[in-house]
């Protein structure tokens, strides 16, 4: 990432101007394929997934002005949009047609559903977004085999196994991956900012 977000102005601040045209898209570009995946995550189908983003990409344009970061996190704030967005699709699919039966079973499943159980499941697909995010922008930094060892290393590769694989030393196995370790931590928080305009030190 370039050291320029660490310092830009969070983009939700940026995308409550209007005029700001850069701002929405940026943050199409990062929200919506997150979006889309926890629609995918509540047993949503792909084409009314694809759908139900854009609704509620609309949604949150018309409504982020009201946004207020003093009163909880934006994550909450976007649990609630979604929750109530799957609420309507699956009251409104089982209206027009029969739900499939995977549709069925997780419409009983998000009507027992708390808010926390909803914000859980979104914290911990962010955690995941976030940090593949970042992961794949450190490709432009770091070398391949640098790249390599660290995703190695995440798939559950020994230190031993990497260095036979790759043809390097145990040594410089270990200095790959805290490298990459070291900045990946930077950019998430970085990104934590940029995408959120939380400090850093909020991000679990």
């Amino acid at each position: 990432m370039c050291d320029e977000w660490v310092t830009r102005k969070s983009l939700l601040l940026r995308v409550r101007d209007s005029d700001d045209e850069q701002a929405w898209t940026d943050f199409v570009a990062f929200y919506e394929n997150f979006i889309y995946h926890i629609l995918c995550c509540l047993n949503i189908n792909t084409t009314d997934a694809d759908d139900l983003v854009q609704d509620i990409l609309l949604k949150l344009w018309k409504n982020l002005k009201t946004y207020d970061p003093e009163k909880g996190r934006f994550r909450v704030w976007l649990n609630r949009v979604v929750r109530n967005a799957a609420y309507n699709f699956f009251d409104t699919v089982k209206r027009q047609r029969q739900l499939l039966e995977s549709e069925r079973q997780f419409a009983e499943i998000l009507q027992t559903m708390s808010s926390d159980d909803m914000e859980n499941l979104i914290q911990a697909e962010w955690s995941n977004y976030i940090t593949s995010y970042a992961l794949n922008r450190l490709k432009d930094i770091f070398s391949g085999q640098a790249i390599n060892v660290f995703t190695m290393s995440l798939n559950g590769l020994s230190a031993d196994e990497i260095a036979t694989e790759l043809n390097l030393t145990r040594d410089s196995v270990y200095t790959l991956k805290n490298r990459v370790k070291a900045r990946l931590i930077k950019e998430v928080h970085a990104l934590v900012r940029e995408f959120e305009g939380e400090d850093s030190t909020s991000h679990s």
